[in-house]
């Protein structure tokens, strides 16, 4: 769900609050023992979920809130805050394309390479982004921006989801 390397990221939410619902299937704890990654993911306040997302070097923790889009449901996860960091440090949304059928979690960023060359070639209808100094894409359109792009996003511009199974359910692994 999420990676040390670099990231497609916006400054705005995906949802807004008329948008935003809750999942009870989304929670458990969920295993991909290829990637040797997991996520625990609990239920949160109001409607929206606690994500502890695991892989062999570190576990890092997110706030997470659900939204529909089209016919399609994406995550939005922030990093927990607990400490006020200064006015020059701001939170940043990852938004995942996610969806559940039995014990199977698919969970598929937006697609960094195409997002990059996008820029590159001032692609038009593309969200405002940029590079940021770690080669991070920077989505700063606003909410309603963001959720109408997403709405007609290209397939490409979704990256291969990843599979994650159930802890103690059946079904395949992997990706």
């Amino acid at each position: 769900m999420a990676s040390s390397g670099c990231l497609v990221l916006s400054l705005q939410p995906a949802y807004d609050a008329s948008s935003v619902v809750y999942d009870e299937a989304l929670v458990g704890t969920w295993a991909n023992t290829e990637d040797e990654t997991s996520a625990t993911i609990e239920r949160g306040e109001w409607r929206s979920y606690k994500v502890a997302y695991t892989d062999r070097f570190s576990t890092r923790t997110f706030h997470g809130n659900l939204t529909r889009i089209g016919t399609a449901r994406w995550l939005d996860l922030t990093e927990v805050r607990g400490r006020d960091d200064g006015p020059f440090l701001l939170p940043v949304h990852g938004i995942f394309r996610v969806s559940v059928a039995g014990d199977m979690l698919s969970v598929a960023p937006l697609e960094y390479g195409w997002f990059t060359r996008a820029i590159e070639k001032k692609l038009a209808g593309l969200p405002i982004a940029t590079l940021d100094d770690r080669r991070n894409v920077v989505i700063s359109s606003s909410t309603a921006e963001l959720r109408r792009w997403l709405t007609g996003a290209p397939a490409e511009a979704v990256a291969t989801p990843t599979t994650y199974r159930r802890a103690g359910g059946a079904g395949g692994s992997g990706r």
